[in-house]
């Protein structure tokens, strides 16, 4: 991570990377009681799909988290979490959540597992990370296009990031499986092009490599603040 970059600009690249996924990285949340769904039904970014954008443009080294206090109450696992997110030589953390899963089964150490995810999601949401979500407008997105969305993101080695920093990714430009597709497309480093329905979408460092892309052909959407060109204008 570039040491100039800061907080508001990495926030910007990982919520735009999100909304390119489209449907592919939301999911349906809901309670359920005796094969009846009860409570109200909502609509959330996976959490794998995050923490795996946010390792793609935070790189794994800078961030993590602490755990502070586990128990157990009525069948449920409380998990309180502190998150750590290095910008420059300096370590942030905006507090702690508490994340929260029912032990199903017995099975203690998968509650726990998922109450901390719980509680990484609700910290990074104080960082307006996935802020999508919370503001209630993934609905249209899970029930829209049924059409499959390939996510461009690197190789997971479990749910949820380990606190002991991996190796820095590679520094060469990643191409999409729509980029290797298609020559037309620019190769810009730290610029990740994919096909989403009759589009192609940029996603990364798409505010510091704004002008190449406009040299591309790209447009910003401002609505969905994301950069794409027509995917037709891209073939000959």
């Amino acid at each position: 991570m570039q040491e100039d970059k800061t907080l508001s600009t990495i926030v910007d690249e990982i919520n735009t990377t999100l909304r390119a996924y489209g449907k592919a990285a939301v999911q349906e949340v809901k309670m359920t009681k005796d094969g009846k769904v009860i409570g109200q039904i909502r609509y959330g970014y996976r959490p794998q799909v995050v923490f795996d954008t946010v390792n793609a443009v935070l790189l794994p080294q800078n961030w993590r988290y602490e755990i502070i206090s586990k128990e157990i109450f009525n069948q449920q696992a409380v998990i309180e979490v502190k998150l750590f997110i290095r910008i420059g030589d300096e370590w942030l953390c905006k507090g702690s959540q508490i994340g929260q899963m029912i032990i199903i089964k017995d099975n203690v150490g998968d509650a726990f597992k998922g109450a901390v995810t719980d509680a990484i999601q609700k910290c990074l949401s104080l960082l307006s990370i996935g802020t999508d979500a919370y503001r209630g407008l993934l609905e249209s997105v899970y029930k829209g296009s049924p059409q499959p969305i390939t996510l461009n993101r690197p190789p997971a080695k479990s749910e949820v990031r380990p606190e002991t920093p991996s190796a820095e990714t590679s520094s060469q430009p990643q191409k999409s499986p729509a980029a290797q597709d298609n020559q037309d497309l620019p190769q810009i480093t730290g610029v990740h092009i994919q096909r989403v329905e009759n589009r192609f979408v940029a996603s990364g460092k798409v505010f510091e490599k704004k002008e190449m892309l406009k040299a591309a052909g790209f447009k910003f959407d401002g609505a969905n603040r994301t950069w794409f060109k027509d995917a037709t204008a891209a073939v000959h």
